[in-house]
């Protein structure tokens, strides 16, 4: 039997991840929530050190639905009747999301308020545009989170396989996207809308996607990606 290895090692998380997203829906609407937090973020140009705040306040609130499922899965494993201690467990790791999502909640409004509050205190010192770095994360973060709910509502587990949206294709297009913004060179231009075509079309040619899924995936990209390219705009003026 073969050892281990560290990609072995990401793969089974990943299985995990996906067994979480697929039995407990409120861990979809978590990605959800997340993806919205992080575009009303850029919305409101929140600070590196705000957005810090916002990435550790939604990976607390995932993780502790991670550990409160696998609490209830080996509570299920070893009493599978039930039991008073096993509904302690249970309620504890209930109690646990329910902490993080009251401090995720607290946070959330925190940054936003505080946010707004600046600008609308003071027209004159209005929060600088979003950093370039900031919207690009962001929007990689949003296009992974689009893509992966997809898959998902449309019934398919496997997040790297097939599926209604091609996540390679989106990710590709997004990049494109991004160096339109980032550049004012248009061979760089052409040449990321070269490279993403040729994963999108790598995908199909492997009998991963059809077109269909490919071009969904492009869509999504194109159409968040502008999105981010539009608040940066409007940030600069």
């Amino acid at each position: 039997m073969r050892s281990k290895t560290l990609l072995d090692s990401f793969r089974f998380a990943a299985d995990g991840l996906v067994y979480v997203l697929h039995r407990h829906r409120h861990m979809r609407y978590h990605f959800l929530l997340g993806a919205v937090v992080l575009l009303v973020s850029a919305v409101l140009r929140v600070t590196r050190v705000e957005l810090l705040l916002l990435c550790f306040a939604l990976a607390l609130l995932i993780i502790s639905e991670l550990i409160n499922t696998a609490l209830e899965t080996v509570v299920d494993l070893v009493s599978p009747e039930y039991h008073p201690l096993a509904k302690i467990t249970k309620d504890v790791g209930g109690a646990v999301v329910l902490v993080a999502s009251v401090t995720a909640v607290l946070a959330v409004i925190g940054v936003f308020v505080t946010a707004k509050g600046l600008e609308v205190a003071d027209r004159a010192q209005v929060r600088p545009a979003p950093h370039v770095l900031h919207l690009v994360l962001v929007g990689i973060a949003t296009v992974i989170v689009a893509v992966v709910l997809a898959k998902l509502w449309s019934g398919h587990w496997n997040l790297t396989r097939g599926g209604m949206v091609s996540a390679h294709s989106a990710l590709a297009f997004f990049c494109f996207i991004s160096v339109v913004y980032i550049s004012n060179q248009p061979l760089a231009w052409g040449l990321a809308f070269v490279l993403a075509v040729l994963v999108a079309e790598s995908r199909v040619e492997a009998g991963i996607h059809n077109v269909r899924e490919v071009l969904i995936g492009a869509a999504v990209a194109l159409t968040i990606g502008s999105l981010y390219v539009a608040l940066a705009i409007r940030g600069a003026y």
